[in-house]
């Protein structure tokens, strides 16, 4: 299998060269590693995170191996990667899903500096991240607590080798991006299933005003959707978005036939946007002049008590407590 080399280069004013700490190289490797496999996982099937078992052709693709460190002061790493094409050959021979399925002469370090790139750019329209993704590169903000100023990554997307950083003006990027993410809803969406892909748990349905919405089957097997190509369907499942609040794709629960369902549901909800109240932010403290306080004894009309009471009937008796031994005064209001 043909294997690109990639260098990986992390900068710091202590100047570790070859000689690195193992506590920050550990967490530089760990997540290089994870944010590779959640890239190249996002480039394929529109999501950063799946659960279950990883595919072969996942394992195969992210199969990233370290064959040295070295430098005087920043400190390079070098990895080696397999090309995309030859690693997934089974998903290039496919009909393509939809145009973020990355060329086949790329790495998953190709994919990753797509993905910095987006998030450096602010791009909130960017169909190269979801939220957990940015999540995770938030995190790397250890690594730069660690006495880091920046991780460069070597790629050869135009054919010549250039880099991508990821520094402290990516990270809050990313957690500027994640935060500004709508919400995921409960959605029913119908329309034509267009395509079904087993190897990715993928399908796409075509609305009604002719648009096409990427989606992954979240439980059960998408083959069996199979019978249902090229007809109408209903989706249960939730809407993800992306943080310009365009969807990004649909997590289906389930998939099932749709004939006569009204075309009402054929369109995607918009999201909410904003984030979760938090009840310490509501409360305010009581005072004479504020809250209860400033009501009490303060009723507006000009009405006696006994008209007051006249007016909603009200109606009391007395009995005697036992507990506290003394008498009692019930009020009714009618």
């Amino acid at each position: 299998m043909p294997i690109v080399h990639h260098a990986v280069r992390l900068s710091s004013p202590k100047g570790f060269g070859h000689r690195m700490p193992p506590a920050p190289l550990g967490v530089a490797l760990k997540q290089v590693d994870v944010a590779v496999r959640r890239s190249v996982l996002m480039a394929f099937e529109g999501r950063s995170v799946t659960a279950g078992r990883p595919r072969a052709w996942f394992n195969a693709a992210c199969d990233i191996r370290l064959v040295d460190v070295e430098g005087n002061d920043d400190t390079t790493l070098h990895f080696e990667a397999p090309k995309l094409g030859e690693a997934a050959a089974e998903l290039y021979l496919q009909t393509e899903l939809w145009p973020t399925r990355p060329p086949p002469g790329w790495t998953g370090f190709d994919v990753l500096a797509g993905v910095l790139q987006d998030v450096g750019d602010g791009n909130p329209d960017s169909e190269r991240f979801d939220r957990p993704l940015l999540q995770h590169l938030a995190h790397f903000g250890r690594l730069l607590d660690a006495g880091f100023d920046a991780l460069r990554v070597e790629e050869h997307r135009t054919g010549v080798p250039g880099e991508a950083v990821l520094d402290r003006a990516t990270v809050e990027a990313a957690r500027r991006l994640s935060a500004s993410t709508p919400r995921a809803q409960a959605v029913r969406i119908a329309g034509l299933l267009d395509m079904v892909r087993v190897s990715t748990q993928s399908f796409a349905i075509k609305l009604d005003d002719g648009e096409e919405i990427r989606g992954v089957l979240t439980a059960g097997s998408v083959d069996a959707a199979g019978v249902l190509l090229n007809r109408r369907v209903l989706v249960h499942g939730r809407a993800v978005y992306r943080p310009s609040g365009r969807i990004l794709r649909l997590d289906a629960e389930r998939i099932e036939d749709g004939e006569g369902v009204s075309g009402f549901w054929s369109r995607i909800p918009k999201p909410i946007f904003g984030r979760r109240i938090d009840p310490r932010a509501l409360y305010r403290p009581q005072t004479a002049t504020t809250g209860v306080g400033a009501i009490l004894g303060k009723w507006p009309g000009d009405e006696t008590d006994e008209e007051f009471d006249q007016a909603i009937l009200i109606t009391t008796d007395k009995d005697f407590d036992p507990l506290h031994g003394e008498l009692i005064q019930r009020v009714y209001f009618e």
